[in-house]
């Protein structure tokens, strides 16, 4: 079974819900706000079970897929190639690019991809690299505000 997600809101705290009787908890869980790396707690419940959970320090609910699209580089003339979208938030997503590029932190592209929706709406963005793992790239839109058919997709897509 895949391990839960709970959330850590601005001001610290987390709602645990027990799958097994659905009894919920909000503990404050400032101690764990900084840690770099991902953080799995165990919880027991009065109910008797144990699960355990990851806490989430995203600012942004992130929704996985499978999108192809295309991309080409700001700086770099000429590089452009395919990618998939692996991952989407309001703020960013995680590109998995066709071939390792020599791109850098900090660089712009623009990306272009349709969404899974019953329109198939077509998505131009452009976007700031964040963090880069081989051909996995963590890329920052340079607005939050979409104006396009990513806004109403980011708000009711995302239950």
């Amino acid at each position: 079974m895949a391990l839960k997600k709970v959330f850590i809101t601005s001001n610290n705290l987390a709602t645990f819900v027990c799958p097994e009787c659905q009894n919920s908890r909000t503990r404050n869980v400032a101690q764990y706000k900084d840690i770099e790396t991902a953080v799995k707690v165990k919880c027991k419940c009065p109910c008797g079970h144990t699960y355990n959970v990851l806490l989430e320090r995203r600012k942004d609910l992130r929704k996985s897929m499978d999108l192809p699209g295309t991309y080409s580089s700001q700086t770099q003339e000429g590089v452009r190639g395919t990618m998939v979208v692996k991952n989407l938030s309001r703020s960013g997503m995680n590109l998995e690019m066709n071939m390792k590029m020599a791109f850098q932190i900090g660089e712009r592209l623009n990306i272009e991809f349709n969404l899974d929706d019953s329109q198939r709406s077509l998505i131009r963005k452009e976007v700031i690299i964040r963090s880069i793992r081989g051909t996995n790239i963590g890329v920052e839109f340079t607005t939050k505000d979409h104006y396009d058919q990513l806004g109403p997709y980011l708000l009711y897509s995302f239950n």
